[in-house]
């Protein structure tokens, strides 16, 4: 028979192994360095959405590893990774909050801005577009030209009087390398040179038949469509002039943001194994991309998000031959918005930013 004294006394006692019990969990969690009181202790966690290009794209390879990291080191943040196609709609989609994480050129928001080439016409205010914040900027590719072996097609200035796929119909890159050719004295308009628009397939099948003289490509190195076509035929790489791009800076719409890069013979051939072997350094351009947010996003989730993808960026790089460059030195070198305060302060702690 149970008594109200002994009732008591067991109901005191479980009271009181209850309380240690929490005292020695507390005592593990400061042990192990977290704290039970954190987003990682949060009964609801925090959910992202990161808008990608394509399922298929660098970015969205990142997207998955990040979530992965977010879920493996308790952030108490989950994301989902999405394809939603072009990256103005991505803009607009944090802009409207349509989800909380994009991607756009860093060259392309000052152009929605300033309502420029393909903003051009739109009827947002370039006011619209204040609210998009900065979390970093990684390397998106590089500017890819080829020719067939033996053309004597060296730079776009051989191109007088001769062919060019000069980027995909609809796409942005056409008007990069229009600006790019006049630079180079050829003017389409003219008829010193002929451009196309065509889809990656159809320019590399026309160049291996000899319909037309050169193409041009983006994306990583190497680039599939390219290290596809060198299994079949001869190819070359075609260069930029320096002194062309010179020029071309001085009047193309935020030239600043468009980086030259040379890229060394022994690094062309040994990513395509040696199906293609330049005999001197190539010249090309790339430019960065913004992984943005809008600035209604919290402080302390940009900061968690930064800090989670940087502390665990060796996980990062084994995504994609792409993201294995991701530097934190550079990671916002080129970024044409503000810097989410969130993602500042990570950045400062880091060193890699000015308080």
């Amino acid at each position: 028979m149970t008594t109200s004294t002994g009732r008591a006394w067991r109901g005191g006692l479980a009271a009181a192994l209850k309380a240690a019990a929490g005292t020695m969990a507390f005592c593990v969690w400061v042990a192990a360095g977290l704290s039970p009181i954190g987003p990682a202790a949060a009964a609801d966690p925090v959910e992202v959405k990161f808008a990608t290009i394509s399922n298929t794209s660098d970015e969205y390879a990142l997207g998955v590893t990040w979530s992965t990291l977010l879920d493996k080191t308790r952030s108490g943040i989950t994301m989902e990774v999405v394809a939603h196609g072009g990256t103005p709609k991505l803009l607009r989609g944090v802009v409207d909050k349509d989800w909380d994480i994009g991607i756009i050129a860093s060259p392309h928001l000052l152009y929605a801005r300033d309502g420029l080439f393909m903003f051009k016409g739109r009827a947002e205010d370039g006011k619209y577009y204040d609210d998009v914040r900065v979390l970093l900027t990684l390397e998106s590719g590089v500017a890819h030209y080829l020719t067939r072996a033996g053309s004597g097609i060296r730079t776009l200035a051989d191109l007088r009087d001769k062919s060019i796929a000069v980027g995909t119909p609809g796409g942005f890159s056409g008007t990069v390398n229009l600006a790019l050719l006049a630079a180079h004295g050829l003017d389409p308009a003219k008829g010193q040179v002929k451009a196309q628009y065509l889809e990656y397939s159809t320019a590399m099948d026309e160049l291996r038949n000899g319909m037309i003289d050169a193409v041009y490509l983006w994306g990583g190195l190497p680039q599939g469509a390219v290290a596809s076509a060198a299994l079949q035929s001869d190819l070359a790489y075609v260069g930029l002039d320096p002194v062309a791009m010179d020029s071309w800076r001085k009047t193309f719409p935020a030239a600043d943001y468009y980086d030259l890069v040379t890229l060394a013979p022994e690094r062309i051939s040994a990513a395509y194994d040696g199906h293609l072997k330049p005999e001197a350094p190539v010249v090309s351009w790339t430019t960065r991309m913004q992984i943005i947010v809008h600035r209604d996003m919290p402080d302390d989730v940009a900061y968690r998000l930064v800090k989670t993808l940087w502390e665990n960026i060796d996980e990062v790089r084994h995504a994609s031959r792409e993201l294995s460059i991701m530097s934190l030195d550079e990671a916002v070198r080129s970024a044409s918005g503000i810097i989410h305060p969130g993602a500042k302060r990570f950045y400062v702690e880091a060193g890699v930013m000015k308080p």
